[in-house]
């Protein structure tokens, strides 16, 4: 009897890593289309709204989901607590904010990139600046859908086979 419960909390407990690792397969496509909506409403209210950053951060952490609502949210306390410049501000958030993200680094890269530009430029560079992260961004879109549909359903598998193989090799 106690051969069968461990048996079964192995299965259970590899099979919820398969699925945990399946997720973040999942979550990956659905935070850079969550980045993409950001980078579009900066892009209307740099160009047509002309907003400063530390409101606009706040009205997109009410409007956007977390991971990425909770981004926006540190770097307007960034901004206006700590007194931070906009680049310090969203280097630190990014920072914060990377460790409950299911990106990767390149995403990393290439937010970090825009966030230099970020308040440096014109409105009619800024917008190009915009518009070359949203191309990185939908190039590391497909990626990502690519290795979704490729590996999520394996890590699923291969986290209940490999408990269903230790529970085999126990018993």
């Amino acid at each position: 009897m106690i051969w069968i419960m461990g048996s079964l909390m192995i299965i259970a407990a590899s099979t919820g890593a398969g699925m945990l690792i399946a997720s973040r397969f999942r979550a990956r496509p659905k935070e850079i289309r969550q980045w993409m909506s950001a980078l579009q409403s900066i892009e209307a209210e740099i160009v047509y709204g002309r907003v400063p950053v530390a409101e606009l951060a706040e009205h997109l952490a009410g409007q956007l989901p977390d991971p990425v609502g909770s981004y926006f949210s540190s770097l307007r306390k960034n901004l206006q607590e700590a007194g931070l410049s906009l680049r310090e501000s969203w280097t630190k958030a990014l920072e914060e904010y990377w460790l409950d993200t299911a990106l990767k680094k390149s995403e990393k890269e290439i937010l970090l990139q825009f966030g230099t530009t970020l308040g440096n430029e014109d409105a009619d560079n800024q917008q190009k600046h915009i518009h070359l992260a949203l191309a990185h961004l939908r190039r590391q879109e497909s990626e990502a859908r690519a290795a979704q549909s490729a590996n999520e359903k394996m890590a699923r598998s291969l986290g209940f086979l490999s408990g269903l193989l230790l529970a085999l090799m126990f018993i």
